[in-house]
């Protein structure tokens, strides 16, 4: 014996058993009751939603001899012959598969033709927007002026790809997407009927998954009922539809709450060992965060078609992640699905999407802004913050600790000397950690320099190589790789009428000394290195000169350079030889 799929079974007879389109079902009663019933409808709306339906009951309605008000009763021989499809009076017309001129000048020459047993021939047009240009034009005369006995029904998913002269000459009706609760009633319904038991939470799963679609939710239910052998159960469905764990989606949005970098490769690993399709797992992680978004905005969890233990997890999660994280990881989704038509390792591409959220990407370095942490998240989101920064709260800090310690100037006096005898190990020292300690110390001193002596190059220069150390470990802390990278083989070498530092460059790095002075890596350096010091300072590179102050690297009589010798050194990274 054949099987009928559930959604042929449960396909509505009745205008009261067509789910949420009442304002479409109440419009074609009031004309069945009022015999004002149009030549032609144009029923659009998504997939799924009823507009075959629909339109088969209104062809039944103006058909059927024994219709009691606007219902037909189902039973005679042309409501019967409608429902089995087998009434010559109804046409229907699949215009995917029959959109040619051709097509449509058959059409044309049928509708002459009377009716055989009902009072109307109804054509139903499926997917009307398939036909070509020259088809539309052939339908237009038929349409606007059908026979007496002619009623087209025009049903299509994407209504703008009809010409206007089409839809100018029918009655259009709009369909919406029904909602999951919609959705979930009538599974129950069928189940109920059916004697299937079933878990409530496995009817949300197949009630999202639908996306709006009854037809698409029958038939991921008729799969489920086959798979657990006549029960619906949670794990079943998500078995069914290939959807991620709800584990393994919780613990990925728990990892990016916590900056857990591993724990967020560990769940695309997962993911994709599992066979999962990572455009899939994309869309889920899009809609995840959508989820949350509208958690964390006052929304109704009975809307999200979660289930309870989703909703719980979930409301944790919503409190705990900025709605501005929320908001990037719906973009960096969307955007690792159009950068995987172009390659072959999808997990990559969604691993970059996920770990790219904690990397600072602005390109105005000058205009760096970060947000306060929320005392329940991990995460350091990029935002304007009333105008300030993360280093403006460095300065701050670094200026509440020096109140804290004695002025000593004796200490000063002490790095100054060791720093023109070139000994002085806070340049380059060997711990890490006792370099932090070391250069969070020496900054102090240097604010101290600054409010004592602010116009002195000498002390100038004395604060930016205290500062130095710090200032490479914050631009390494924030993730400005190259300029730090630029910036490493550079010793602040002298500071010029208070306003220029000048950075001593060895031989052959010409191109870390173009690269500086550029705008961004400049305006970086600048940036950072005001907020340590309090001072900003102008940029200018010079090769190093270890053998004094006026002798040239490998070489050079001593004698004092021409200015425009000097900087054509500088700039090209030359040597003098004779």
């Amino acid at each position: 014996m054949s099987y009928t799929a559930l959604y042929r079974v449960w396909r509505p007879t009745k205008w009261e058993e067509v789910v949420n389109q009442e304002p479409v079902v109440r419009i074609l009663q009031n004309a069945l009751l009022e015999n004002k019933v149009s030549h032609a409808y144009l029923f659009s709306g998504p997939r799924g939603t009823g507009k075959t339906t629909v339109a088969r009951l209104l062809a039944k309605a103006v058909n059927c001899s024994n219709r009691d008000g606007a219902e037909p009763c189902n039973e005679c021989d042309i409501c019967i012959g409608i429902t089995q499809g087998t009434s010559v009076d109804v046409i229907e017309i699949d215009a995917a598969s029959n959109r040619g001129i051709d097509e449509i000048r058959s059409l044309r020459e049928s509708v002459r033709y009377l009716p055989l047993m009902g009072r109307y021939k109804v054509y139903i047009i499926d997917e009307v927007h398939m036909l070509t240009s020259e088809a539309f034009n052939a339908l237009l005369k038929t349409l606007e002026e059908p026979p007496e006995h002619v009623i087209f029904i025009l049903a299509t998913t994407a209504a703008h790809k009809i010409p206007v002269t089409i839809t100018s000459r029918c009655q259009r009706l709009e369909f919406r997407r029904l909602s999951i609760s919609d959705i979930k009633s009538q599974l129950e319904k069928i189940l109920v009927s059916s004697g299937i038991e079933y878990e409530d939470g496995a009817l949300k799963i197949i009630a999202r998954a639908a996306a709006g679609s009854m037809r698409d939710a029958l038939s991921v239910l008729d799969l489920c009922i086959t798979y657990g052998q006549g029960k619906v159960s949670e794990k079943d469905v998500r078995d069914v539809l290939g959807e991620t764990s709800e584990e393994v989606m919780i613990g990925l949005f728990d990892a990016i709450s916590r900056e857990d970098l591993k724990g967020i490769m560990d769940a695309t690993r997962e993911t994709s060992e599992r066979g999962k399709d990572m455009g899939e797992f994309c869309q889920e992680i899009g809609a995840f965060a959508r989820d949350l978004l509208f958690l964390s905005s006052g929304g109704k969890e009975a809307e999200l078609g979660r289930t309870g233990d989703e909703i719980r997890e979930m409301s944790q999660l919503a409190s705990a992640l900025p709605d501005q994280l929320l908001i990037r990881i719906l973009q960096a989704s969307s955007s690792a699905i159009a950068q995987m038509r172009n390659t072959e390792n999808q997990r990559l591409v969604v691993d970059m999407a996920l770990l790219g959220l904690f990397v600072d990407t602005s390109v105005d370095s000058s205009d760096v802004r970060f947000v306060n942490r929320k005392p329940e998240s991990g995460y350091v989101d990029k935002a304007d913050v009333g105008g300030r920064s993360l280093f403006a709260e460095t300065s701050k800090g670094i200026r509440s600790a020096r109140e804290t310690l004695p002025v000593d100037n004796g200490p000063v006096q002490s790095r100054k000397q060791s720093a023109r005898d070139g000994t002085d190990d806070a340049v380059r020292p060997a711990d890490p950690v006792e370099a932090m300690d070391r250069s969070q110390g020496e900054a102090e001193g240097a604010e101290r320099v600054i409010e004592e002596h602010p116009t002195r190059p000498d002390d100038v220069l004395e604060v930016v190589k205290q500062a130095w150390p710090l200032l490479l470990e914050e631009l390494q802390k924030k993730r400005k790789i190259q300029a730090r990278a630029y910036l490493l083989p550079a010793r602040p070498s002298k500071v010029i009428d208070g306003k220029t530092l000048v950075l001593a460059y060895p031989e052959g790095y010409g191109t870390h000394m173009e690269q500086i002075l550029s705008d961004n890596h400049k305006r970086v350096v600048q940036e950072y290195l005001e907020n340590l010091i309090g001072l900003r300072l102008n940029l200018a590179v010079e090769v190093d000169k270890p053998d004094g102050p006026n002798g040239a690297s490998g070489g050079g009589n001593g004698d004092d350079l021409h200015p425009l010798v000097e900087a054509a050194v500088n700039v090209l990274d030359g040597k003098i030889i004779s």
